[in-house]
């Protein structure tokens, strides 16, 4: 009896941090005593795990948190994947054929402080940063229980995720973003140099933490994806040496997928690391990844012809005897030359999420040995993912700057559609090109901006700027 009261009162706690607009400051402690958690978790481990379950993915706002910013029936707010989609239709690599839901990201209106777009975004990973905040505030610095070690690691790691995406869009040089934690609560624009440390903390701990959990399902993460979002900082931030080393670690256990045809909506795919299992109860439908990217499903893109198409140049520099060229073969399906095939849910609306995957490590490893002066490193690592998608392919001969344009040409062509391709372009200093000639970019996206433009950076939402005047500042339009 005490173990199910314990159990509804964390569990109602939980829900309305979930639901509430007023997830930023405020102090929960009065909702459930950290107490509580601990004998929970003392006396049924796997209770206290299931009030966090979908804490990373599974039945919470990181899958379906549908209608985030509380503005109606918005059919691009979903989540985590709608941001993901969102963000590489402002990038050169993804055409929206038509204009629809998801127009915003792709004609750089949802980065402007009055889109409920930004609105979306931010609101989404400061929830995230909220509900972790509201279970680490209870947990003692020294824990001797695994159980809660791993709990513990699991939130550290989701938050260093979350505020790791924030600072790549809102911060403006080193003026950065409000930072909460169990013990900080600072509305203001901290410094962008503060908000990375805190970051790395984060990760480093969780990775700490973490070691020998065991984890029932890929929704929940483990140590192999904490050491796969350190490769992702690392690489962001200027640290090669790290960043190969743990891309190496994440990728520990994982190999190419053999097939790369199944459309990508299975998390039981050998390669993935971590993604979201979809069914009856998360599924959202019609404002869903696969009904907005899916090309041949029965939702926007394929019933709407809404189609997300690659970039025409991308396209080209496939080689033919790649097999990914055959993920944009639409004419054989009936589609406009260029659109996508890679997402096909063969489901009904229930079609997985992918959130990590083995060949990004790779292409990691690969990128950031060849950064860090190892080109023999860089070349292994790249070959021994791409010869698996192309038969003809040798070993790079390649070195220096020629050596990493191949790489970052491969990055671009595997991750399509995975939520990488704008955080890659400011990353590498690269100009938005969609004006050019035999361009297949559709004209109310046709336009170029130039590398560093501050169109590359989201203006925080008004509603956020209006509601505290601690931040000070807005970005640039």
């Amino acid at each position: 009896m005490k173990r199910i009261k314990i159990l509804l009162i964390l569990s109602l706690s939980l829900s309305l941090f979930s639901c509430s607009d007023d997830f930023l400051g405020k102090d929960s402690r009065d909702n459930v005593s950290g107490d509580q958690i601990i004998d929970l978790a003392n006396s049924s481990p796997e209770a206290a795990f299931t009030i966090t379950s979908g804490m990373e993915s599974g039945n919470n706002i990181f899958v379906n948190d549908f209608n985030t910013a509380g503005n109606g029936n918005i059919h691009d707010d979903f989540g985590y994947m709608a941001i993901n989609l969102g963000l590489d239709l402002m990038s050169n690599d993804m055409v929206q054929y038509q204009s629809h839901w998801f127009v915003n990201y792709y004609n750089y209106t949802a980065r402007n402080e009055i889109s409920i777009r930004t609105d979306m975004v931010w609101k989404f990973y400061y929830k995230v940063i909220y509900n972790m905040n509201s279970i680490l505030k209870f947990l003692p610095e020294n824990i001797n229980n695994d159980e809660l070690r791993y709990l513990k690691a699991r939130c550290l790691a989701m938050r260093g995720l979350s505020y790791f995406n924030l600072v790549r869009l809102y911060a403006n040089g080193e003026v950065g973003i409000p930072m909460y934690t169990e013990t900080v609560l600072d509305a203001s624009r901290v410094p962008t140099s503060t908000i990375v440390a805190l970051i790395e903390d984060d990760l480093t701990t969780a990775h700490q933490l973490i070691d020998g959990y065991s984890r029932p399902t890929k929704v929940n993460i483990d140590k192999n994806v904490v050491a796969g979002f350190l490769a992702r900082y690392y690489l962001e931030y200027g640290d090669y040496s790290q960043a190969a080393t743990y891309a190496a670690e994440a990728r520990s256990g994982y190999l190419p997928m053999n097939n790369l045809f199944d459309g990508f909506n299975k998390i039981s795919n050998s390669e993935w690391m971590w993604g979201a299992d979809i069914n009856t109860n998360t599924s959202t439908y019609y404002a869903s990844y696969f009904s907005h990217v899916g090309n041949l499903n029965a939702g926007y893109a394929g019933l709407l012809g809404i189609y997300k198409n690659i970039d025409k140049r991308l396209y080209d520099n496939i080689p033919s005897t790649d097999q990914r060229k055959d993920w944009f073969d639409g004419p054989s399906y009936g589609l406009p030359q260029y659109a996508n095939v890679k997402y096909y849910d063969d489901t009904d609306f229930e079609g997985d999420y992918v959130f990590m995957r083995a060949a990004e490590m790779y292409l990691i490893e690969a990128e950031a040995k060849a950064l860090n002066g190892d080109d023999l490193g860089a070349r292994q690592a790249l070959f021994d993912l791409i010869s698996t998608r192309d038969a003809s392919y040798t070993l790079s001969s390649n070195s220096g700057s020629a050596l990493l344009s191949e790489i970052r040409l491969h990055r671009r062509i595997e991750l399509w559609g995975e939520g990488f391709a704008l955080y890659d372009m400011k990353r590498w200093g690269v100009d938005l090109e969609r004006n050019y000639a035999g361009s297949n970019h559709t004209s109310f996206g046709f336009f170029n901006y130039p590398a560093g433009s501050v169109k590359f950076t989201f203006q925080i939402p008004l509603s956020e700027i209006n509601a505290n005047p601690a931040l000070g500042s807005q970005n640039p339009f």
